[in-house]
């Protein structure tokens, strides 16, 4: 069951107040939002958070969330597709303003870039063919497991397993690997896990063996944003502050994961 972020403004009290700071003593704010479009960075393979619909639209709950966000906000989003191995780089670059693909806030990351409030909790969770007996990493010794390349699941791994990691593009290519028999099990966020498994590609071949309980296995998604676009920032964590204090995120959990979640 998907658990949703309902707190937690601390995490960026003191951007907002050196901001709010700068603003008042009537100087400029480096990297402040410019007044187009806010391109967000988005690879469309995490659903139900971030996919391609039929008509080859980014749509999910992230896409969603944070189309609501911006509407509170009075600002407008411009969706870019791009592969997860470019989407922080091309931040740096300025080549686009956010990324909003099922970011996990991390120490690491938050050296590199700012996050929003948090907007979502998941947990890292093993997946395995139905007839497998495996239920932890920790069975895995000498085994390959897959992953997507560059993710926290891959951190998750190296830390609660002696598996054999393979890294995959994305996470949909290491799940038809282990279909195929090509691997002994697959380590991915649970809520993405739940989406593919029930699906008509994997399901009843395809298993969630176990959610992973381990220090760092509960994950907190928020928007990264470059470090000095503290005013971008402040927009986007007052918008989400006003999503959920109208309850307009209800209505998208219920599109994306059904009446109970």
């Amino acid at each position: 069951m998907p658990i949703f972020y309902g707190g937690g403004t601390a995490m960026f009290s003191w951007s907002r107040f050196w901001a709010l700071a700068v603003l008042a003593a009537g100087l400029a704010l480096p990297g402040a939002a410019s007044a187009g479009p806010i391109r967000v960075a988005v690879e469309p393979n995490w659903p139900p958070m971030e996919l391609l619909d039929d008509g080859g639209r980014v749509v999910g709950y992230s896409v969603d969330y944070f189309q609501a966000v911006c509407r509170e906000a009075g600002c407008e989003l411009e969706l870019v597709k791009t592969p997860w191995d470019d989407i922080f780089t091309g931040l740096k670059d300025k080549r686009w303003d956010m990324v909003i693909s099922s970011v996990t806030i991390t120490p690491e990351r938050r050296r590199e870039m700012n996050f929003s409030i948090p907007y979502y909790i998941v947990r890292q969770s093993l997946v395995t063919p139905t007839a497998s007996a495996y239920t932890s990493p920790r069975q895995l010794k000498g085994l390959k497991v897959g992953v997507q390349g560059g993710t926290t699941a891959e951190d998750l791994l190296a830390k609660t397993s002696e598996a054999e990691m393979v890294p995959f593009e994305d996470i949909e290519e290491a799940l038809a690997a282990l279909a195929k028999g090509e691997l002994a099990a697959v380590v991915c966020e649970d809520i993405v896990a739940q989406a593919f498994i029930t699906g008509p590609d994997y399901a009843g071949r395809l298993k969630m063996a176990a959610v992973i309980e381990t220090p760092g296995a509960e994950e907190l998604y928020g928007a990264a944003m470059r470090l000095e676009d503290l005013e971008l920032l402040i927009m986007i964590n007052d918008g989400i502050k006003a999503v959920r204090d109208k309850g307009l995120d209800e209505a998208i959990r219920r599109k994306w994961f059904g009446a109970g979640n």
